[in-house]
């Protein structure tokens, strides 16, 4: 297959070129190139050749949960996220009963194992390991320490496909898990009133990631830096939620210019997203979605109703960022953070084909992944 006569995201900038896939991977880019006897010509006209987004702290979508749904919810969910550009998911659960852990983890597993060509990368596992005091929307009788004997449980029923794992590193245990797993998995410091001492030896200790920063966790001030402090020293991955609504958009762009290659957006989605307003459900707990904002009974923000095109849009609109200023944020950074940018996240020879077609307005017009269309 090949793509011509388009622009192609580069990595820095749109460029005139064409982009040759084949056996599921980039096999060639240049300057009118060639078609092949037989081989299918995608013409791009006016539309744009970006890669394929990348979204690791999603909790569901169009009334399903990745700490709940059975095989054919997420084959629903995945095919959500394609619609919507996203070709690399990072399926992630909620503080929850350990019996239901085993369940998600499970099912999760078996579905990477056995469905070709989804979008899942692996799972998030957002609690139970958090602190109490910085909960949000996770119901804190769940809420425990950290566990090297349940971590390892679960990752076998996944079949080795937990990616990240969230931890409030002020909990008793929680460096010592940090250092003995964080050459296994991506250790993201999260729901915590850690200070910035505490954050910072955490990072040390090996987490290289903050979940949803400024969200859970103590703010950023200038004689107690805090976790946005000690992650911004440290030079460790930062998720941010940039719906409009969790993060204001000139904080969005305080936090673009301070943390640079660093920042990953993520839509930390539940259920509701991709549905109209009302009542769901996140980790068994209540959620009221009213103007696209999803709260516990309690007022307290659970989770987002956007996803990754939507927030494309945010930046754009609300930041005046250009589509190219905000794109690695959405795709390479989050490859490098997870360890899989020789896999995804860049046009680039050898990578795989998880490719988006999408309009200067920002309508999506095809979707491909490992080179197969998808949307």
């Amino acid at each position: 297959m090949i793509f011509k006569g388009g622009r192609v995201f580069t990595g820095e900038k749109f460029e005139k070129a064409d982009v040759r896939t084949e056996d599921g991977k980039i096999a060639e880019i240049g300057a009118e190139l060639p078609a092949k006897e037989g081989e299918e010509i995608v013409e791009l006209g006016e539309n744009l050749l970006v890669p394929g987004f990348i979204d690791l702290h999603t909790h569901g979508c169009i009334g399903y949960d990745f700490s709940t749904a059975d095989a054919e919810e997420i084959d629903r969910m995945c095919a959500f996220y394609f619609s919507r550009g996203i070709t690399s998911v990072a399926g992630t659960t909620m503080t929850m009963g350990y019996e239901d852990y085993k369940k998600a983890a499970a099912v999760i597993g078996e579905y990477m194992e056995s469905v070709e060509n989804h979008n899942l990368i692996g799972i998030n596992m957002e609690g139970p390991f958090l602190s109490v005091e910085k909960k949000g929307a996770h119901d804190p009788q769940y809420i425990i320490d950290a566990s090297q004997e349940k971590m390892d449980e679960l990752n076998d029923l996944a079949k080795g496909h937990f990616l990240i794992i969230d931890v409030a590193p002020e909990r008793p245990g929680a460096m010592e898990f940090i250092r003995k797993n964080s050459k296994d998995f991506v250790i993201s410091v999260a729901h915590t009133a850690a200070d910035y001492e505490k954050a910072m030896e955490a990072f040390r200790a090996g987490a290289t990631e903050v979940t949803h920063l400024f969200n859970a966790m103590n703010g950023l001030g200038h004689r107690d830096p805090g976790v946005p402090g000690a992650a911004f020293e440290a030079g460790a991955n930062v998720e941010m939620i940039c719906d409009g609504i969790h993060i204001h958009p000139t904080v969005m762009k305080m936090v673009y210019r301070m943390y640079g290659e660093h920042l990953m957006v993520i839509s930390d989605s539940m259920s509701a997203a991709g549905l109209q307003d009302g009542e769901y459900v996140l980790g068994g707990l209540p959620v009221f979605v009213r103007d696209g904002k999803a709260t516990l009974e309690s007022g307290t923000i659970a989770g987002s109703t956007t996803d990754m095109l939507k927030e494309m849009g945010v930046w754009m609109e609300q930041c005046g960022l250009s589509m190219e200023e905000i794109l690695p944020c959405m795709t390479i950074h989050q490859a490098k953070a997870v360890h899989m940018e020789d896999k995804i996240g860049s046009i680039e020879t050898g990578k795989a084909g998880d490719l988006v077609i999408i309009s200067p307005e920002r309508e999506i017009k095809a979707v491909y992944k490992n080179g197969i269309k998808k949307v």
